[in-house]
């Protein structure tokens, strides 16, 4: 005997020709499906017995119809465990520096001018070729994260080749990212990160265009950084057309730069950076500070997503419609991942570092490079969530999509406040724009979207 999967979300009903239909998606395992509205009227009456085999056969692969008995979100759960105990990747977060140019008004860090030593770099390379021999892992994803990394060049450049000689030794492969400003990102700079650094993946925040961006996004001194750091977007897109890289643009959104989002998108493709980059907003959140009060109404949020993503269409860029099955929220729930900032402290989440109202020592501090781990109560604070979720502490166990949001942000949740993705207020126009975008595709020669009969 089967049911209807309750992580199963349908599109509003749309027309095609005589027909109505809905777009199907399946959170279970990220698939959507076309289906006549006939078909969903007998899926949400549970009259299975009316669909042919090939149907059904379709539906349960895709994990929208599942045995009656099925409790779902301990199903959920446990592959959430599995996929955690099975990553093959080794999550790893190293600041190489406690400082930052910039004095972004939401940010809740403090910056010094502190950089890792000399002895905490060989710490560094202790403690991840400790946690690589824990494994087995097939690869190291090392993220440099800051303050901004770029501040902390020279260490990036001292322990990439340790790193990397590391992985050799053990079979295995080494990829790095970076999350920068871009204020410092030369020439000379974009050229080491895609070469001697490894870096395959750089995500660089542009918060609207110059008027908007300089008024949030500028020195401590007060200076404006937008077109410096559009140029060297500009030059590391240049310098990297035949690099295998992602090159990721972020606009951090709120009630003073929301209107400033397509003129943003519009200035990136007069750059001729629409197929080069992959865009994205983002709305602000605390960073152990007040600065979601800045933030838009998430339905509000929802909403405009909606028309920038038809921009996004419109101009060119890749749209990121449809979430994907997430059965790893981030580095809190993997019990050998760690951020290391630059005094050598040690944490299992990457927004508590350097915020002053988290305490000192700091409430979320897992331990220190000289002594290891020493708190795993403090790690499972953040580690437990899964188990957590399924004692229904907060609202993920009732939401059909946590298999595709993870629950978003342990920490965010601990804290009292639901981080709930957008998607969760517009997946079902979502996928009404992927139905839409899909005969877009279609008329250009590639089809997407399959449908059931």
């Amino acid at each position: 005997m089967q049911k209807l999967s309750r992580y199963v979300i349908a599109s509003p009903v749309f027309a095609e020709g005589e027909e109505n239909r809905h777009v199907l998606f399946s959170t279970r395992t990220g698939q959507i499906f076309e289906v006549p509205q006939a078909i969903w009227t007998v899926l949400r009456e549970g009259g299975f017995d009316k669909l042919n085999s090939d149907v059904l056969t379709q539906l349960s692969e895709a994990e929208i119809l599942v045995p009656e008995a099925e409790a779902e979100l301990s199903t959920i759960l446990d592959q959430n465990r599995d996929g955690i105990r099975v990553n093959p990747h080794l999550n790893y977060v190293i600041q190489p520096t406690a400082h930052c140019q910039l004095g972004c008004g939401y940010c809740g860090q403090t910056h010094e001018r502190t950089n890792l030593s000399r002895a905490n770099e060989a710490d560094i390379l202790r403690d991840v070729e400790a946690r690589l021999d824990r494994g087995p892992f097939a690869e190291l994803n090392l993220c440099w994260f800051g303050a901004e990394p770029l501040s902390g060049i020279q260490q990036m450049r001292s322990l990439t080749p340790q790193l990397r000689s590391l992985c050799q030794e053990r079979g295995v492969e080494y990829r790095a990212s970076i999350i920068t400003n871009g204020l410092a990102m030369s020439r000379k700079i974009g050229a080491d990160l895609v070469g001697p650094l490894g870096v395959v993946s750089v995500t660089v925040s542009l918060d609207g265009t110059a008027p908007h961006h300089d008024r949030r996004r500028h020195t401590k001194s007060g200076k404006p950084t937008f077109d410096r750091i559009l140029a060297n977007l500009v030059q590391l897109v240049a310098t990297t057309q035949d690099a295998p890289i992602e090159i990721k643009v972020r606009c951090n959104v709120d009630r003073e730069n929301a209107s400033d989002v397509v003129p943003l998108l519009r200035r990136l493709r007069d750059e001729g950076l629409e197929r080069a980059v992959q865009f994205y907003t983002a709305p602000i959140h605390s960073w152990g500070n007040d600065a979601q009060r800045r933030s838009l109404e998430p339905a509000d949020y929802a909403e405009r997503e909606l028309s920038w993503f038809v921009e996004m269409k419109r101009m060119g860029f890749s749209v990121p419609l449809v979430p994907k099955r997430q059965p790893v929220v981030c580095l809190a729930v993997q019990p050998d991942a760690a951020l290391v900032d630059a005094h050598g402290t040690l944490f299992n989440c990457t927004e508590v570092s350097y915020v002053p109202s988290y305490g000192t020592p700091n409430r979320f501090a897992i331990g220190d490079l000289t002594t290891g781990e020493r708190q795993a109560e403090v790690r499972d604070i953040l580690g437990s969530f899964n188990d957590q979720v399924e004692a229904g502490a907060f609202g993920c166990s009732h939401c059909p999509l946590l298999p595709v949001c993870g629950g978003a942000c342990p920490k965010e949740w601990i804290e009292g406040r639901a981080p709930c993705p957008s998607s969760k207020r517009n997946i079902a126009q979502r996928l009404l724009l992927a139905a839409a975008f899909e005969r877009m595709d279609r008329a250009a020669g590639d089809p997407s979207l399959p449908a059931v009969a």
